[in-house]
This record gives structure tokens, C-alpha cells and sequence, in this order.
């Protein structure tokens, strides 16, 4: 039996996004909630958006609006967000904005294991275009079921064919090694350092999706840092296409530096030091773009 997703509240800064948060509303799930948060100062919405509005009469907006004055709809946005995380833990929050100031926030509760996360205007209609091809792909699904139930195919063989294992599934094992199973949004952020926004927004929501099949990950999870930081490390070397030769002397580098997100030039100075200045800088970019991942490990 599959898990019950997980509902998702999302809350739109309004005066940041004007309306392509509507693209989440056309390709939410039923138990999902949408608060859209205004201002006189908010973007007006074109007739097209508003009669697309109208009908979706089955779906949860709720329109709040704001007291005005400097940064007033930010703090009356993040007040809701603590609010609903007290009554309702166990659901995910989804800051949509293009204001990085909400990321710390973000970080706040993600580091109390909420699952609180940022979507900046341009992730929507990547969301609703990922929602669309899942959507189809369940229908399709449901299509081979009932003409397979219509030809009466009784043979195993002959029965629906399982879902694909999707490529990414051996990276996602891989990592469960260096972050905990459960912790959705770091998985999120290390794939999209690792491949691209789009492709880490697939395979998030296919995490979310396949939760109970996934659990059993969880056994994976390395319970010394060090060696979370190397298989970390050892991962995205080889989605930057490095060798990986080098890897346990970089990490004893890192492993023996103060505060590494803060001293990078010092990082840079010491691998070009330790293999040359082509490898040992090639290491360094590696280590530049994962080091906030790999400082949550």
C-alpha cells in the first residue's frame, strides 16, 4: 500500500512572485492549501488569471491580506509559517518567493527537521510541468491496468509491467549513505548542485512519492562524519567528471581546517599546493560548489 502523501501549504509572497504562483494552484493536490499574501502594493492579475481563478473552485486559496510598511508582508508571511508548523508538523511548508532573505528561515527549520523549503517564480511552472508529466504517467498507467483487465491476461508475464527503476536511484542510494533518508530538502539541494535545478526537482518529488519504498535507506547512513564527508565528496567528484584519486587527501585537508566554508582561499591554496594547479584547483571548484551541503552532514 502506498504511504499518503504529505500535504504541502504553500505561502506566496504576492509583491515578489506577481502571479505565477497560479501554476500551483491549476497542479496542486487536493490536500495541499495555497495562502497568497498581498498588498496594494501586489502585482494586479490579468482577466486571463482571474478567470483561470474562478475555476478551480475545489481547490484551498486563501487570500490574506497584509498590514503595509517596510518588509510588513515578509514578517506577516514568516509569523504564519511558525503558526502553522506548531498545528500542523507534519506537513510541507513552501516559502514562494524570490527573496533569499526567507532562506533563513528556511535554514531555522529545516535544522529542527520541518520541512520547510523556498521556491523561487521560475521553479513553478517547473513544478507544474513535472505535476503535468506525473499526472500523465499515472494515467497511462491506469490505462494498461484496464485494457489488461479487459483481455483477462492471467500469466504473470503478461501482467502490467513494473514502473522503470529510474536512473537516478543508484545516487540516491549513494547518498543515504552521507544524509538521513528523511531529510528530503538536503537530498533536494545536493542533487540540484549535482545536476540541475529541473533534475533535482524530479527526483525530490519522486522521493516524496516513493517514501515507504525508500525507508529502507535509512540502514545506509554512515554514523561518523568523516566518512559521510568523503562519500559525499567521492559523489560529486564524479558528477563533475574528476578523479576521484585525490579525494582522501582533500578531505584530510578539509577534515583539518577551521570554519572551511570560510576559509575557501585557504582550501584553494592548500589542493593546488598538495596535486598542481590544474588538479588541485579542479578540486577546489568541486568543494566550492558543494561545501554548504557538505557543512550540514
Amino acid at each position: 500500500m502506498n504511504e499518503e502523501k504529505k500535504p504541502t501549504i504553500y505561502l506566496v509572497d504576492s509583491e515578489n512572485v506577481n502571479d505565477a504562483w497560479i501554476q500551483l494552484a491549476t497542479n496542486m493536490e487536493p490536500d495541499d492549501e495555497i495562502l497568497v499574501f498581498y498588498t496594494e502594493r501586489s502585482p494586479h492579475m490579468s482577466y486571463e488569471r482571474v478567470i483561470e481563478l474562478t475555476r478551480l473552485t475545489d481547490r484551498p486559496v486563501r487570500w490574506i491580506k497584509c498590514v503595509e510598511g517596510s518588509n510588513a508582508l515578509d514578517f506577516q508571511l514568516v509569523t504564519e509559517l511558525g503558526a502553522r508548523v506548531a498545528t500542523e508538523p507534519n506537513c510541507e511548508f513552501v516559502i514562494v518567493s524570490n527573496d533569499n532573505g526567507f532562506d533563513a528561515a528556511v535554514k531555522y527549520w529545516v535544522a529542527r527537521e520541518i520541512a520547510v523549503r523556498r521556491m523561487k517564480s521560475a521553479d513553478c511552472k517547473q513544478f507544474a510541468r513535472t505535476s503535468r508529466e506525473r499526472k500523465a504517467r499515472e494515467e497511462e498507467k491506469k490505462r494498461r491496468e484496464i485494457a489488461q483487465q479487459d483481455q483477462e491476461i492471467c500469466v504473470v508475464e503478461d501482467q502490467e509491467e513494473p514502473e522503470d527503476t529510474p536512473e537516478f536511484l543508484a545516487d540516491i542510494e549513494r547518498l543515504s549513505r552521507s544524509v538521513q533518508i528523511t531529510k528530503l530538502t538536503l537530498f533536494h539541494d545536493a542533487f540540484v548542485c549535482m545536476y540541475d535545478q529541473e533534475v533535482g526537482d524530479e527526483i525530490y518529488y519522486y522521493m516524496k512519492e516513493h517514501r515507504q519504498e525508500l525507508a529502507h535507506l535509512s540502514d545506509n547512513y554512515l554514523p561518523k562524519r568523516k566518512a559521510r564527508l568523503k562519500n559525499y565528496f567521492n559523489l560529486a567528484l564524479d558528477h563533475a567528471g574528476r578523479d576521484a584519486a585525490g579525494a582522501d587527501a582533500v578531505m584530510e585537508i578539509y577534515n583539518h581546517m577551521d570554519e572551511p566554508k570560510k576559509n575557501l582561499q585557504k582550501l584553494n591554496v592548500e589542493a593546488v599546493k598538495k596535486f598542481g594547479q590544474e588538479q588541485g584547483t579542479g578540486y577546489y571548484k568541486v568543494l566550492k560548489k558543494h561545501i554548504k551541503i557538505m557543512s550540514k552532514l
